[in-house]
């Protein structure tokens, strides 16, 4: 299997050498690209693990989750990688907050709770904070090439915006440099087409083009926001920080009552914003080409439209047609998204501690206290021990010895229940692009589909590659160009 996502991520490499150069060169660093070992997992006759049956209907309806039992997962220290340090860093300490993880998530926490004056401390494994948000590099010939990792495409990061991550940078009163460009490159089996970020006409006009029935699809578009309309304005009268699980909404939302007031049909839409997108989508948009695109819009969110909630796809409806609109590339990587919220953190007095990996979160009386680190040290918290590990990696944090809360007691034995996707290979390149006319490819981000009638999440289906060093000029040598190439992995490692 994994050779057949390396078919996908070798054509879309061969798609781009295609339109430049056939006498242009490539590596692939040596130490990237690699299988994972697999586990071998002993089980007996009796238990049946189904996933490779979910994979085998890979129709364009079919919603391609996996639900794993945790009880097959084999007992394994996690491996520590090479250059990601031994995780044995940490010294015991007594803070306000203690957040484990660096990843976007736990860095906001952290940097919002100094800025509102706790004392805290922010723990991560690795010897780089982000999480996926995460750069690295490598040398070729005495010359630094620096590849993406996680995330690529990014929206409302230039300025001012209702990008939840954009409002944090204010809040904290940090800068992060970017570039900008407007568009995303679709290759697809119709041909080449780019849809056109920032403006309401442009994309009408791709509709009238492409579309079997353009000004059909115009007015399906067109009714498809104004049916989420009311809903979608919700958006811009209240920020998605101020959304909350807990009965605490009351007070954070409180903003949004003039809105409300305004426009009380919001609330004869509020079932819509956590039920699938395709029941609205299904109800108004026929044409092809436009469901097409609103399932890739939808992607970024994990599913296709069946399967993604409303609310994923109001930002894009509100925000993606302003004239303002623009996508980011972060200068340096997005290792910059992580920098700058450690810049947040440090200068309202947090502290972060790279390489000290989190053992146990120690609960007493019924609340978490504290952790325990890998090296021995035990860090106390006085308000809340703030976990941005998955799901998974937390419970096992818990252990088997502590007496837990009954919630806390039914997540843990609920969580086996929550569905997987499949796994996403990753492939980076660097070309020599010495001599290429890329004059022709206007944007860093591209999308390849090889079948609309296959779902969005199936092994190879979907393809995307960002070149960032189109605007970045910081990533490469000049004259050089990197390439992070990822292809859907629908399969289960089995």
């Amino acid at each position: 299997m994994l050779k057949s996502r390396y078919s996908l991520a070798t054509s879309a490499l061969a798609l781009l050498l295609a339109l430049t150069s056939k006498s242009s060169s490539a590596f692939t660093p040596s130490s990237i690209v690699r299988p994972k070992s697999f586990i071998k997992m002993s089980t007996s006759e009796e238990t049946k693990n189904d996933n490779v049956s979910q994979t085998e209907d890979t129709s364009r309806d079919k919603v391609m989750t996996f639900s794993y039992d945790m009880s097959l997962e084999p007992k394994y220290e996690k491996p520590t990688y090479p250059g990601t340090g031994n995780g044995q860093s940490g010294e015991s300490g007594e803070y306000d907050v203690i957040v484990i993880g660096s990843g976007m998530g736990g860095l906001a926490c952290g940097a919002l709770s100094a800025k509102y004056g706790d004392k805290v401390m922010v723990l991560e494994s690795h010897i780089k904070c982000g999480g996926s948000a995460h750069t690295f590099s490598r040398i070729h010939e005495g010359e630094k090439y620096s590849f993406e990792v996680g995330p690529s495409i990014f929206e409302g990061l230039d300025r001012p915006s209702l990008n939840p991550l954009r409002m944090i940078f204010d809040i904290l009163e940090e800068e992060m440099p970017v570039k900008t460009y407007t568009g995303l490159g679709y290759w697809t089996p119709e041909g080449y087409w780019r849809f056109p970020i920032g403006s309401k006409s442009a994309f009408e006009d791709l509709l009238l083009e492409q579309a079997d029935d353009g000004p059909k699809a115009v007015q399906e578009w067109n009714a498809l926001r104004a049916r989420l309309k009311t809903l979608g304005g919700s958006t811009t009268a209240v920020s998605l920080l101020n959304l909350r699980q807990d009965a605490g909404f009351l007070a954070t939302t409180a903003g949004s009552l003039p809105f409300v007031l305004t426009h009380p049909d919001v609330f004869l839409d509020l079932n819509l914003t956590f039920d699938s997108l395709h029941k609205t989508v299904d109800e108004i948009v026929t044409d092809p080409f436009l469901r097409n695109f609103i399932d890739t819009m939808c992607i970024f969110c994990g599913f296709p439209a069946k399967g993604a909630m409303t609310a994923h796809m109001l930002y894009i409806l509100e925000r993606f047609f302003e004239e303002s609109a623009c996508y980011s590339v972060p200068i340096g990587g997005t290792c910059a998204l992580g920098d700058t919220l450690v810049r947040g953190l440090e200068k309202f007095g947090g502290k972060i501690q790279l390489n000290a990996h989190v053992d146990e979160i120690i609960v007493e009386n019924g609340r978490a206290t504290g952790v325990r680190l890998k090296n021995g040290s035990v860090l106390k918290a006085k308000k809340a021990v703030v976990s941005n590990a998955t799901p998974f990696d937390t419970v096992k944090m818990l252990g088997t010895k502590q007496e837990l809360p009954d919630g806390v007691k039914t997540w843990k034995d609920e969580l086996g229940k929550l569905p997987r996707h499949g796994a996403i290979m990753h492939l980076f390149v660097a070309i020599d692009a010495e001599g290429l006319d890329l004059s022709h490819i206007d944007d860093p981000a591209q999308l390849v589909i090889q079948d609309w009638g296959r779902s969005m999440q199936d092994s190879q289906n979907l393809c995307s590659f960002f070149i960032p060093s189109l605007l970045d000029k910081t990533l490469c040598p000049e004259g050089k160009h990197v390439i992070h190439v990822y292809s859907s992995g629908g399969e289960p490692y089995e």
